[in-house]
């Protein structure tokens, strides 16, 4: 990651006093889940530990989902191009335009329509906002949305029937947020992240395999 990428992602965003904070933060265990580097876009850009995502490209979580039911957040920060959802090893993190769009990734996206391996399969009834907190929930059999800590009813197409969850792609599957046009999203894996209660059901934060033998 370039110094001049890094101030650019910055330079988008008016929460200036909150990066000087994050800086002086206590930095989260090694053992926290965060946005993972090593496999992340050559031209995404993560900050504030692997929490923050900007630039133009996609990365995702340093663990995939191992639980029975999971919960994960994404904050948008400022608008853009942004897809949120699940994704296997194998899908391509260069470019946000692929999310959702190929055989290895279920997301919702910034005009909020429910992609899954190259399907509309539903939108939201209402547009997400800056500064609104998407949950994602996944139970290995389907992943829904939650916007502010409500449940979100999708309407399905083409018949424009409410569902509340999609089905992801099959498979190890991993917390997978893209960005490009100005976006930046905050990822939240657990809960001294979360804006947001998880919700009813046991759905819990995201957690590496070894701590869920524990």
């Amino acid at each position: 990651m370039t110094l001049f990428k890094c101030f650019s992602c910055c330079q988008r965003l008016p929460y200036i006093q909150e990066e000087r904070d994050c800086l002086l933060a206590p930095v989260d265990p090694p053992s926290a889940v965060t946005l993972d580097f090593e496999t992340a876009g050559p031209n995404a850009v993560l900050l504030k530990n692997g929490l923050r995502i900007c630039g133009n490209g996609a990365a995702r979580s340093t663990a995939a989902i191992n639980q029975d039911k999971a919960y994960f957040e994404a904050k948008v920060q400022s608008t853009g191009r942004w897809a949120v959802g699940l994704c296997l090893s194998e899908a391509s993190l260069d470019n946000v335009s692929t999310l959702g769009k190929d055989e290895f990734s279920c997301v919702i996206r910034e005009d909020s329509g429910i992609w899954c391996k190259g399907n509309m399969l539903a939108e939201l009834k209402e547009p997400v906002e800056e500064g609104d907190v998407i949950g994602i929930t996944y139970d290995h059999v389907q992943m829904s949305i939650m916007v502010n800590g409500m449940s979100i009813p999708l309407l399905s197409k083409p018949s424009n029937q409410p569902i509340f969850g999609v089905a992801g792609p099959k498979g190890t599957l991993y917390p997978v947020f893209g960005v490009a046009e100005n976006a930046v999203l905050d990822a939240g894996f657990s809960a001294r992240h979360f804006h947001y209660f998880p919700p009813a059901g046991d759905f819990d934060e995201i957690l590496y395999e070894k701590e869920l033998l524990r």
